[in-house]
């Protein structure tokens, strides 16, 4: 923790505080009865506990965790601090794998185990208070009166885990708060929700027949965990192959490396200033990495020349996208990106190529791809040129909206330009 920044280590600091008031606070508030049914139950959700942790899916530096299932039904059937205790038992136990490496306890650095049970601890401290407050009892009777306030302590507890999380990003990678936590929410959101009727039914299936009900659930919640996983794992493949073709094409062109990153990260942030879905963003992104994967079939005289090209030379490189949809023609799955790749260089005017279509025939991503393909094309250097500055670029863009660009989406990069400071 020595080498770690002062912002970053003061937040810790607040946040083990904050754990050692909410572990305080549980002890006052609740009498413990060390008797032997007492630690059976710790012991058997404690057990639980470590193996759903250590089925943790990480995705995109969040831990999806079927854990939670477990957590809400321990709260429902005997309250927040055996909650608490079978939670930093089974998390201490826990083995997960992290690049392939197995990582538990005994080689995680102590103030991360520490900020691990913290940013469960507090948010179930605080959500207890609230669910207390507002009429909540343990054990959960399910009477009418009583789902309000379960929805309220886990609305808390969602809310306030995030946060911390997301406070955690913004410090560790310079990130807006706001934007971090809006991000973190929706996934977040995504395993709560898939975990709350989990934790009802084992809470049903406890009060049922007793530890036997918890065991006969735990298996389909545990399935339903390795799905995710699959999931994850297949699309984590997809990417990585679109990446690997992404850096083939571009290792043939020294003039153009990393341009399909930047292209896709600009079209992303505009796409967004057009409040696309997630899903087509995601889409949008695979495109604008594949864009120009048709110049893999451009000979290198082509594509490396120092100098204007000819029109023999420039009706060759035209010919990559069409190149591109070919490569991809057969890819099953991905129609929209193949579209995009063939037509990312049609115009508004309709005097693009390859086709010459009109706007009512083209989708708006198409001309985001556009956009974002012209602007990192002029901020970089040519072979026949320098880069040219954002003042020049503006203009340009300025005066070809209408013609070569979509207004909506010249209009969105202005936008998306004075929320950067111009950047």
């Amino acid at each position: 923790m020595g080498k770690l920044p002062i912002k970053f280590k003061t937040f810790l600091v607040i946040i083990y505080i904050l754990f050692i008031l909410s572990i305080y606070h549980l002890i006052r508030s609740n009498n413990l009865s060390l008797n032997y049914f007492f630690i059976i139950k710790i012991l058997f959700f404690s057990l639980l506990a470590a193996i759903t942790e250590s089925f943790t899916v990480l995705y995109k530096d969040i831990s999806v965790s079927t854990g939670f299932a477990i957590q809400l039904a321990c709260f429902m059937l005997f309250g927040p601090i055996i909650n608490i205790i079978t939670f930093i038992i089974g998390f201490t136990f826990r083995i997960i794998k992290v690049n392939n490496k197995p990582s538990h306890v005994l080689n995680t650095p102590i103030y991360k185990t520490l900020f691990n049970y913290s940013i469960v601890t507090i948010p179930i401290t605080v959500g207890s208070i609230v669910y207390y407050n507002v009429g909540g009892k343990t054990p959960f009777a399910f009477s009418s009166g009583e789902w309000i306030p379960l929805f309220i302590f886990v609305l808390v507890y969602f809310l306030l885990e995030t946060l911390i999380i997301s406070m955690l990003f913004s410090l560790l990678y310079s990130k807006n708060l706001i934007i971090a936590y809006i991000n973190n929410l929706r996934l977040a959101g995504l395993n709560i929700l898939a975990m709350v009727p989990f934790s009802l039914i084992l809470v049903l299936s406890y009060k049922a027949n007793n530890y036997l009900g918890i065991i006969l659930v735990i298996f389909p919640i545990l399935l339903a965990r390795y799905t995710f996983q699959l999931n994850i794992k297949n699309k984590s493949q997809y990417f990585e192959t679109i990446t690997a073709l992404m850096h083939a094409m571009e290792a043939r062109d020294k003039y153009t490396e990393g341009h399909s990153e930047r292209v896709s990260e600009l079209a992303i942030n505009i796409a967004k200033e057009l409040k696309f879905s997630e899903p087509r963003i995601e889409e949008l992104k695979i495109a604008a990495m594949l864009h120009d994967v048709g110049k893999i079939g451009i000979d290198d005289s082509i594509l490396n020349k120092k100098g204007k090209l000819t029109n023999e030379e420039y009706e060759l490189i035209k010919k990559h996208p069409d190149i591109g949809f070919n490569i991809l023609k057969d890819i099953l799955g991905i129609d929209t990106v193949r579209f995009i790749v063939l037509h990312h260089h049609e115009r508004y005017d309709g005097t693009g190529y390859p086709t010459g279509l009109k706007p009512d025939q083209l989708n708006l991503d198409v001309f985001i791809i556009g956009l974002a393909d012209s602007i990192d094309a002029m901020l970089t250097d040519r072979p026949y040129r320098k880069a040219r500055s954002m003042d020049y670029i503006i203009s340009e863009l300025k005066a070809n909206r209408g013609t070569q660009f979509h207004p909506d989406v010249v209009d969105a990069y202005f936008r998306y330009l004075e929320k950067t400071g111009g950047i």
